[in-house]
């Protein structure tokens, strides 16, 4: 990755990408898995002294969620394979501590309790962040259109979409979607 300017002159100097699948695995849990990377488009010397050449890669993680479909975590893997620091890699046993957490109301908040400061590592931290919102996007639809368990899991997901009522703006309940989410 070289230096790159855009058409109007900006040039670009860091390059964060964050990648979130969602998996059905074969025992009917889900994986949810996130990435992230960080490079920049100039050679740099980290603080520990170690040279990076343009484009390489100096944080590059992975977590995956195992999730049953209730949203609890039943298994979390860390991968930390691009890291400043070897310092880094001891941020990842921390996050074992969600194993039995249910994303959902207040999610947020418990993985900035826990993790917050010393407590994990920033850029993991962040991670679950997208990785949430890819379980709700993953696990109701999945289950309602693509492996549906009971006959009411295409009613559960007309449900589910009720809760996202004024949730944001276009969905808020005096707009143009409103009325259809609230239908029964």
């Amino acid at each position: 990755m070289s230096s790159q300017t855009d058409a109007t002159g900006r040039r670009l100097i860091h390059r964060r990408q964050v990648e979130c699948q969602g998996f059905l695995r074969p025992d009917g849990l889900w994986d949810i898995e996130g990435r992230l990377s960080d490079s920049k488009t100039h050679a740099v010397t980290l603080h520990s002294g170690r040279y990076l050449q343009a484009g390489q890669i100096y944080h590059g993680m992975l977590i995956r969620l195992t999730l049953d479909d209730e949203f609890i975590i039943h298994e979390i893997d860390v991968q930390m394979p691009a890291v400043p620091t070897s310092e880094c890699r001891g941020a990842a046993a921390a996050y074992a501590k969600l194993v039995g957490v249910r994303i959902g109301a207040g999610f947020t908040r418990q993985i900035k309790q826990l993790f917050g400061g010393t407590g994990g590592c920033v850029h993991l931290t962040e991670l679950l962040l997208p990785i949430a919102t890819t379980a709700f996007q993953t696990i109701p639809m999945g289950r309602a259109m693509v492996a549906p368990r009971t006959a009411e899991d295409t009613q559960a997901y007309t449900r589910a979409t009720r809760t996202l009522v004024d949730t944001c703006y276009a969905l808020r309940a005096d707009g143009p979607l409103g009325p259809d989410l609230q239908q029964d």
